[in-house]
């Protein structure tokens, strides 16, 4: 479920975040790294992706923001919400299924699904796991004040602040010359 989450944010931040690590992100750059996520992602990877799944992939994107936001803020209703009407259009149910000479696997989209069903279907169930298990509090927002991006936080004590190494460095940084200044001031 872990991977799904993180497939999750990962399209969430590239279609639906405009700031990441210290820039503002086109919706070109967006599109772009949502295609490249999919296609590089072991869970993704075998299915076909096309240019006209573009708008639906983006506005289930959008639907699972608003989740992931709620999730955070603590109002796990509207999240609730949220993701029952995702589960219910994408037909989320649990299924076994695999490609012949392999062991079936726990899907929760129907083998033949597009990538947009899948995706969408798998990242609700998950999203849905973390609600259902009280785990919410792994989901964060980056704390670096020009990133907007999520993750999921999976430390053994959950005291992840920052979606990446990189803005980890920059809020150091930035920290470091803050204090500086003062101390010469």
């Amino acid at each position: 479920m872990a991977a799904w989450v993180d497939l999750c944010a990962a399209i969430v931040n590239d279609l639906v975040i405009e700031v990441r690590q210290g820039r503002r992100v086109s919706a070109d750059a967006g599109l772009a790294d949502a295609f490249a996520e999919l296609a590089d992602n072991v869970l993704t990877k075998d299915f076909e992706i096309s240019s006209a799944d573009v708008d639906d992939l983006a506005s289930v994107a959008r639907r699972l923001h608003i989740a992931i936001e709620t999730c955070i803020a603590g109002d796990l209703l509207t999240a609730a919400f949220a993701l029952n009407t995702v589960l219910a259009e994408f037909g989320a149910v649990p299924n076994l299924h695999a490609a012949a000479g392999e062991v079936p696997h726990l899907a929760f989209h129907a083998a033949d699904a597009p990538i947009v069903d899948a995706w969408a279907a798998e990242s609700a169930t998950a999203l849905a796991f973390l609600i259902g298990t009280r785990q919410t509090h792994r989901l964060g927002q980056c704390s670096a004040d020009t990133c907007d991006a999520f993750y999921l936080d999976s430390t053994k004590n959950a005291s992840r602040r920052f979606c990446s190494l990189a803005c980890q460095n920059r809020a150091k940084s930035a920290a470091y010359r803050q204090k500086r200044r003062e101390q010469a001031g």
